[in-house]
């Protein structure tokens, strides 16, 4: 019977968070010994894959290689554009790590290339290589404030690409150009919502953070057409949205 972490009630085997305090429940990997969610897919520390309740098989996680000013996923070798902003290190580009419960937009594959995949916030979590982590709520925080520091127009703006991606125009009116300023080159992926409804692409960005809300929501950020905003949100679990690494400090 699995315990909670938090204040030691036990659960029952098929509980995702603790019946008692409602914290999240996890199991410890009997490979490695590390701290996984009851949900993960496999163990994100030594790769240990998990069947119903017990590990299928056990795999090394290949590193990724940083060369250039890339990263090289060591598991499928897809390459990522990396940028320095501030004291951070961030891929410039959205994730594409092919994993259960993640998408392209409208279920076109060539489209992940250059948008990236939608994941839910449970397969968010668990797809960084070693080194990596799905960016926080702090991360963005600090992201935010650097580029509020250098005085060039709103946080939203100078991240969004300068391309014509963002020149939408709908019921807000015109799309607003970003400027690009940092390099962090958001585009408008849009959203696959819980439903499974594909929607906004070419209007909204959306950026799933690490943290929780409650048991069914959590935190994003969020860039729009036709604002300069860089805002924070929260949303269901199950929808899909974009996601964006950084590099372990």
């Amino acid at each position: 019977m699995p315990k909670c972490p938090k204040c030691g009630a036990e659960n029952g085997e098929n509980d995702v968070y603790c019946a008692e305090c409602g914290d999240m429940l996890h199991r410890v990997c009997p490979h490695c010994h590390a701290m996984m969610s009851l949900t993960a897919k496999f163990c994100s520390n030594c790769g240990a894959r998990y069947g119903e309740n017990k590990p299928e098989h056990v795999f090394s996680i290949p590193g990724p290689v940083e060369k250039n000013g890339f990263l090289i996923d060591g598991r499928d070798q897809q390459k990522y554009r990396m940028v320095k902003i501030g004291n951070q290190i961030w891929l410039a580009e959205n994730f594409r790590f092919k994993v259960t419960d993640s998408f392209v937009y409208g279920n076109n594959e060539g489209m992940a290339s250059v948008y990236g995949r939608l994941y839910t916030w449970e397969s968010a979590r668990s797809i960084a290589p070693p080194g990596w982590h799905l960016a926080t709520r702090r991360d963005f925080n600090e992201l935010g404030l650097f580029c509020k520091g250098l005085g060039q127009g709103m946080v939203g703006t100078m991240l969004k690409t300068a391309g014509p991606e963002w020149n939408t125009h709908g019921i807000f009116g015109p799309g607003t150009p970003g400027t690009d300023a940092v390099g962090f080159s958001a585009k408008p992926t849009g959203v696959r919502t819980s439903s499974g409804v594909f929607s906004y692409m070419g209007s909204f960005a959306y950026f799933w953070c690490a943290d929780e809300e409650n048991m069914t929501r959590a935190y994003y950020r969020h860039l729009s057409y036709f604002t300069g905003a860089y805002q924070e949100c929260s949303s269901k679990k199950e929808c899909a949205f974009s996601v964006r690494l950084v590099k372990n400090q």
